[in-house]
Order: structure tokens, then sequence, then C-alpha cells
């Protein structure tokens, strides 16, 4: 059975806003049946215009502590609890990515560091996917980047699943993350 979907058309692509090499672009797509929608999302700089992905670490000290990072997120005009997270640099791997946002943003870095997933924090308004990984291999390196405006918090991980599932704890990725870990039983 054909659907609307099967073939979508880019008729029209236009970048409505540029800053920090993020775009926020306009498309205006045909669907199968004829129709046309207008469709506004966030584009990074990456290749061929796509953003290059982004990673999110769930950290744990020997003691089933998680690495959390507090800091204040404008568009909630709140300050959130979350994870060692961020871009991807163009020719970075992920796993490179997920090392230097860990140190930059809590001074530890890991020996070891194991994917448990990924997923797309907004379908409908950005292409990017965050690689969530996962580490109890921490090392302690130094301070975290100076540049980074972020108090880190080390909270036990039950109290981090029990803010997660009471909806305490709003950031995409420190819920699926804390979710997986809880899935995979990494921390038997």
């Amino acid at each position: 059975m054909a659907s609307k979907f099967d073939n979508v058309k880019i008729l029209k692509s236009r970048i409505i806003c540029e800053k920090h090499g993020r775009y926020v672009v306009e498309d205006t797509l045909e669907y199968a049946d004829g129709s046309k929608h207008e469709w506004i999302y966030f584009k990074g700089s990456g290749a061929a215009g796509a953003i290059p992905g982004a990673v999110a670490v769930a950290a744990f000290t020997e003691d089933n502590k998680m690495v959390l990072t507090r800091q204040y997120r404008h568009p909630l005009r709140n300050v959130i609890f979350d994870l060692p997270a961020g871009g991807m640099h163009e020719g970075e791997s992920p796993e490179q990515a997920a090392l230097r946002e860990l140190e930059e943003e809590t001074g530890y870095t890991a020996e070891k560091l194991e994917w448990i997933g990924r997923f797309n924090w907004n379908p409908s308004n950005t292409s990017g996917v965050v690689e969530v990984f996962f580490t109890k291999s921490l090392k302690q390196k130094g301070s975290f980047d100076q540049d980074e405006i972020i108090n880190i918090a080390l909270v036990d991980f039950d109290t981090v699943m029990k803010k997660v599932l009471m909806g305490e704890y709003v950031d995409s990725a420190l819920i699926i993350a804390t979710l997986l870990v809880a899935h995979k039983n990494l921390l038997r």
C-alpha cells in the first residue's frame, strides 16, 4: 500500500537564520499525494550541512554515584541536572567526543567507554543524533574547562532513577541514559 510519505520531495529550502554554526532552515515539502507542507528545523554545519552529532556520557564512580552536571538552561529558564554531553567536532569519532566532553565538563577521563544506545532528542525539529556511552572506569584528570559554566554533582543511582521516574529530571539524555543503564543492568 502506497503512503503519502513514500516519496517526499524538497521543493525549496532556505536558511532563515545562521549563528555559531547552527542554522534554522525552512523547507517546502511535497508528499506523494501532492500535498505541500512547510517544515522548519535546526541544522548544524557538518558534512553536507548535517549535524555531526552529539554524545552523552553516563559516568559512574566505583560506588555507583552518577556524575551529573548542573547547568542553567536558558530555554527552560531554570537550572537542571544533565549528563556530561555535547556536540561532535568534524572528524571526531563519537568515542573521542565523549571523552573530550567528559573531561571538559567534569575533569574526569575514562579508561573505557561502552556504547549503550542512541536517540534523536526532537525528530520534528532537528536532524542530530545523540550517541550514549557508559563508563565506570573514571579517573580524575584535573579541573574541568574554565569556559564551562557548570557544577558537578555525584548522585547515587537509586536517587537518579527515582528523580527520573518522578519527572524531577527533565533532560532527555539523562532520562534515556538512566533507563538504558537500569535496563541493561550495567551496575551489577
